[in-house]
């Protein structure tokens, strides 16, 4: 086979080996996955219990608030008792008087149900963080393994790079425009193989391996004879010959 298939295909392969480089440089491989989870799980569980410890804080501060606001209220209302003078003044005062005095037990106990959790949550929270110690220790063994492999990786990255430029510059800029169009299109999987398979006529039959579409016998001939650029009716991509056939 010449013609544009003759680079555009290792460009193809070149370009997914680059993409599979580039996405396990950017993740994390796979020896590192169950420990990676595990120890991102306990992360954010660890992340919840400091996460209730200020939550409990903050509704300790909160009912402190109140229970000053309303002892103040409660200090007023008391200082006013020697300066009423009816029945009904009186009377009313003393009713604002027991509510201050109820809305200061109902925080008190607001604040003894918050400092409570927070306790608990302190407590999960130390026992957790003490389980932690040895996961975390590994996995830091483990990613300080993997980052001592990064480097040949980026190697290896970079020399995809090259070779997908090299390959690029075989092709003309209108086939490479095409190409970079349908790659951009297709999510980076530009081409489809043509499969062979025959009727119950025992006639060859050429699909698309990608949309199972009907390719026709002379675009197959184009294809193998001269590598030419031949798109499927259906799915349009680029059609090449895998080289079993």
């Amino acid at each position: 086979m010449t013609g544009p298939l003759e680079s555009i295909i290792p460009l193809q392969t070149t370009l997914d080996q680059l993409r599979a480089a580039q996405e396990q440089l950017d993740g994390i491989p796979d020896w590192m996955t169950e420990l990676h989870a595990e120890h991102s799980e306990r992360l954010a569980e660890i992340a919840k219990l400091e996460a209730a410890v200020e939550e409990a804080r903050a509704q300790r501060r909160g009912a402190e608030g109140e229970i000053s606001n309303a002892q103040e209220k409660l200090k007023r209302y008391q200082e006013q008792i020697n300066q009423v003078s009816t029945q009904r003044e009186y009377g009313a005062l003393l009713q604002e008087i027991d509510t201050m005095k109820r809305q200061i037990e109902s925080f008190e106990e607001q604040g003894l149900a918050a400092m409570e959790s927070r306790e608990q949550a302190e407590k999960d929270l130390e026992e957790q963080r003490q389980a932690f110690a040895d996961l975390d220790g590994r996995y830091h063994g483990e990613l300080a393994k993997w980052e001592a492999e990064k480097p040949a990786l980026e190697e290896k990255i970079q020399r995809l790079d090259g070779t997908a430029e090299t390959l690029r510059e075989r092709l003309s800029p209108g086939i490479l425009s095409q190409f970079n169009r349908l790659f951009e299109r297709h999510g980076g999987h530009p081409l489809a193989a043509v499969q062979l398979s025959e009727n119950n006529r025992d006639q060859r039959l050429w699909h698309c391996g990608n949309c199972n579409y009907l390719v026709r016998p002379q675009s197959v001939v184009e294809i193998r004879n001269a590598g030419s650029i031949v798109l499927c009716d259906s799915c349009k991509r680029v059609l090449f010959l895998p080289s079993e056939e």
